[in-house]
């Protein structure tokens, strides 16, 4: 088997390049090349353009690829997020500082800040209580001011959050207002202890613009300040303690300039240290920022760190305006959290296709809405598998109301799947291989550097006659054995020791803040020594509907004495609808076979994935393994496109022979139109001069013809009873004249019907008028071949005619002469 690198042959999901052919086998084996659908449907595109083009030459034709996103897209309603597996509780306690220390408007932006985390969070049996501290100067006082009892955060939960929080306020000095983070910590773990589901997480979000100040406490009267000091000092570790025995996080953030930093992540160390996930971002840390402004950003941060989501800042500006946010294609939910500053703002929400997103009705069949703080300065909007790319959202306020900034971010969580392989499938002792673990989405996109970042793969080797394990450095950096680095594959190197004796477990880790971890295995064993059986799969790349097959082949040579049995099985490919015939072929003694395998696509219901209008790419890989030992893998690279209409299906069976005929058939009118061009033009009366003669041939009068209607120069004689008849251009007039396609002239005189004339043939009117029509002078005529088209008019022979003889039209000439009544083409005025 030929191992490939980079973004070829790996086992991974993939968008196919558009235009790129590809090779494909359906069920009767034999190999055709197919361009992949979408390109297809370009193609098909192209060559409507080009037969418009060939019927109507004058039409104006659209710009290809001039799509506006949106500009047809009707409206996506939202409907209830209905509950999924990744709806995973925790219990919060916001601790809100309410000092007298606080700056104008600072309480604001914490109640803001506190109304983002109700939005924000993505499950609807989370719960949460709000409560504002400072100190307690006498014994009826209390440090706590419990504004939002602990509750749900459902729909109704949220709103009441939303609500509740805003009775939050600064506390005067005879309230008491100093900043007691004791009675904050204790209060937050007492009502986080309440909770009915002891395995839950909680987490205790701390906001302050301070440090521990008790000197005006009456628990404290009558101390000195020193100990004063070390007596609260001694209390807070005490609170610290309980709660990290309750399992509590501490997650600080301080903002201003009168901050103490190094206390405040003193209490996010001692809290409780297990977070969502095993990684650096998900545990408890605290947050300093500059000013208040600021306080909403970095408390949605830490939320996003304590959940274990994603976050994405978007833009900002002041209403009217647009905020843009970008979803990335790893997010199969996420909530979209739009901060106004004032609640009279209303937004309006478009997905990266440009369709708006309503209150009602039922989606579009596969994301799925919820809107929650409409009418509120905070409001969110969480999407279930949401359209990867840039969200806009429309803001719009009355005069009064848009001084403030508005800023928008999305906090989600994705799905990833892998899929690990191995340069050497069954390596022996000693013997170093590459190992390489790809990233793939949901639908097989191929992920940007942007989408990688933060993502980590860890992996480590195990097996019989080792007992130790080995780490697996992979890295995507484009550095050591990973040859392209931000390209998605996490490689790195291993040596098997040289101890080992047989099964050997080859596994990885893919793992980040947002992103489920996803862990993939590689068994095998090791090829024994002198082996003489071996194997090797093919599978071309392929581009199907659902239901479909994809068919390759495993070539099979057994040099042992014995049978073998090879078991075929999909591997890495969990969720994607994929099974493989035949299951296990049988190899006997000595035998040398190839044998048709069929990677069978289940219907679209049961994929896993969506299938996308410009296709879904599957990844996993199929495996050939002999009694645990991996013979050979191949990666799948498989494209699912959706079923085509009967246009489609049509078009997709004779666009082979449309797409030729079209040109043809453009080809073929463009010379009819061009030759019927000529023929106009060689047929236009300009330059032809009609001359009026007596009896006598005497010239009486004359007109020179211009172009006219339909090629016919259209006239009139009149005064024919006096000595002075004249011509006189005039439309409709009883005569009418242009030239014959074989060199002289066609008549067409009131009532008489149309007569061909040969240049300066006479044509009697009466008895004493005759009319005849030859070249103006300077011009030279045009001659014709058979095909009706001019060529050079090479005459021989003797003299010259006067101007206007009779005998103008059989007149011989010298070899090259010019004739002095004969254009040149070039001349002609219609040319």
């Amino acid at each position: 088997m030929t191992f490939m690198t980079g973004a070829d042959g790996r086992a991974c999901a993939r968008t196919p390049e558009a235009g790129k052919p590809q090779t494909t086998r359906g069920i009767s084996d034999v190999p055709r090349t197919r361009t992949p659908l979408p390109a297809r449907r370009g193609t098909f595109r192209l060559s409507a353009v080009a037969l418009a083009a060939a019927i109507l030459p004058g039409a104006a034709l659209p710009a290809l690829g001039a799509d506006v996103p949106g500009a047809n897209a009707r409206p996506i309603d939202a409907v209830p997020v209905a509950s999924e597996a990744s709806d995973e509780p925790v219990d919060y306690a916001v601790a809100v500082d309410e000092s007298a220390s606080l700056g104008a408007g600072e309480i604001d932006r914490e109640k803001d800040a506190v109304s983002a985390i109700a939005v924000s969070d993505p499950s609807a049996r989370s719960r949460m209580v709000v409560y504002g501290f400072a100190d307690a100067r006498t014994e009826r006082q209390s440090p706590i001011d419990e504004v939002c009892p602990m509750r749900r955060l459902d729909a109704v939960g949220r709103e009441q959050i939303g609500e509740c929080s805003a009775d939050l306020r600064e506390r005067t000095e005879e309230e008491g207002s100093g900043t007691d983070f004791i009675s904050a910590v204790r209060q937050g773990v007492t009502r986080l202890k309440e909770a009915p589901d002891p395995g839950r997480p909680r987490v205790l979000f701390l906001l302050t613009d301070g440090y521990l100040d008790v000197r005006d406490s009456h628990r404290y009267k009558g101390l000195d300040k020193k100990t004063r000091e070390d007596q609260a000092a001694e209390d807070l570790d005490r609170a610290l303690r309980e709660a990290a025995d309750a399992r509590v996080q501490i997650w600080p953030l301080g903002f201003g300039t009168s901050v103490d930093e190094d206390a405040l992540a003193d209490m996010a160390a001692a809290g409780y240290q297990d977070g969502c996930r095993d990684l650096p971002e998900a545990r408890p840390k605290a947050a300093v920022v500059p000013g208040a402004e600021e306080v909403g950003e970095a408390l949605e941060s830490a939320f996003s760190a304590a959940r274990c989501l994603y976050r994405e800042p978007g833009s900002q500006t002041r209403p009217p305006g647009d905020l843009t946010v970008r979803v990335s294609p790893l997010a199969t939910e996420g909530t979209i959290v739009v901060s106004k500053g004032d609640p009279e703002v209303t937004a309006t929400y478009y997905d990266p296709e440009g369709r708006k997103i309503t209150e009602s009705d039922d989606g579009d069949g596969d994301s799925s809405f919820e809107f929650t703080g409409r009418g509120r300065s905070v409001e969110s909007l969480r999407v279930t598998r949401p359209v990867a790319g840039q969200w806009r959202v429309h803001l719009d306020a009355p005069e009064g109301h848009r001084d403030r900034v508005a800023s928008i971010s999305v906090l989600w969580r994705g799905v990833v799947r892998s899929a690990i392989r191995l340069e050497k499938p069954s390596p022996h002792p000693g013997q170093r291989t590459r190992v390489e673990v790809e990233v793939l989405t949901r639908a097989g996109v191929k992920l940007s550097e942007r989408d990688l970042r933060g993502i980590s793969v860890s992996g480590q080797l195990t097996g019989e006659g080792f007992a130790r394990k080995i780490p697996l450095s992979l890295t995507d950096g484009g550095r050591g054995p990973d040859e392209r680095g931000s390209d998605g594959v996490f490689t790195g190197a291993v040596t098997v020791p040289d101890e080992a004796t047989g099964s050997l477990l080859f596994s990885s880790t893919v793992a980040s803040v947002g992103l489920s971890p996803d862990r993939r295995s590689y068994p095998t064993r090791m090829t024994p020594p002198h082996a003489k059986f071996g194997a090797e799969l093919h599978l071309p790349a392929a581009t199907v509907h659902p239901g479909g097959r994809v068919t390759g082949t495993l070539d099979l040579s057994n040099g042992d004495p014995a049978p073998h049995t090879v078991k075929l099985a999909v591997a890495d490919g969990a969720g994607t609808g994929l099974s493989i015939s035949p299951a296990e072929v049988v190899v006997e003694p000595g035998a040398e076979r190839t044998v048709a395998v069929t990677v069978q696509v289940a219907e679209e219901d049961g994929l896993g994935a969506p299938v996308a209008d410009e296709g879904t790419a599957l990844g996993g890989k199929i495996t050939a393994v002999d009694g645990g030992r991996v013979l050979d893998d191949a990666p799948l690279d498989i494209t699912v496109t959706p079923v085509p209409g009967p246009v489609e299906r049509f078009w997709d069976q004779w666009w082979n022979v449309i797409i030729p005929s079209a040109f043809l058939l453009a080809a073929v009118v463009a010379a009819f139109l061009s030759r019927r061009r000529v023929n106009r033009l060689l047929a236009a009366p300009g330059g032809l001069l009609l001359e009026l003669r007596d009896a006598d041939a005497t010239l009486v009068g004359s007109r020179k013809a211009k172009a006219g209607r339909a090629n016919w120069y259209e006239f009139d004689i009149v005064d024919t009873a006096t000595a002075t008849p004249r011509i006189e251009r005039r439309h409709r007039g009883a005569y009418a004249v242009r030239r014959d396609l074989n060199g002289g002239v066609v008549l067409r005189a009131g009532g008489q019907g149309e007569r061909t004339l040969r240049l300066g043939e006479p044509v009697v009117l009466t008895d004493a008028l005759s009319l005849r029509i030859t070249e103006s002078a300077g011009r030279r005529p045009v001659a014709h071949g058979r095909s009706g088209l001019p060529k050079r008019v090479r005459a021989v022979g003797g003299g010259r005619t006067a101007r206007g003889g009779d005998t103008a039209a059989t007149d011989t000439y010298e070899s090259g002469a010019r004739l002095p009544n004969v254009p040149d083409p070039a001349d002609h005025p219609d040319l």
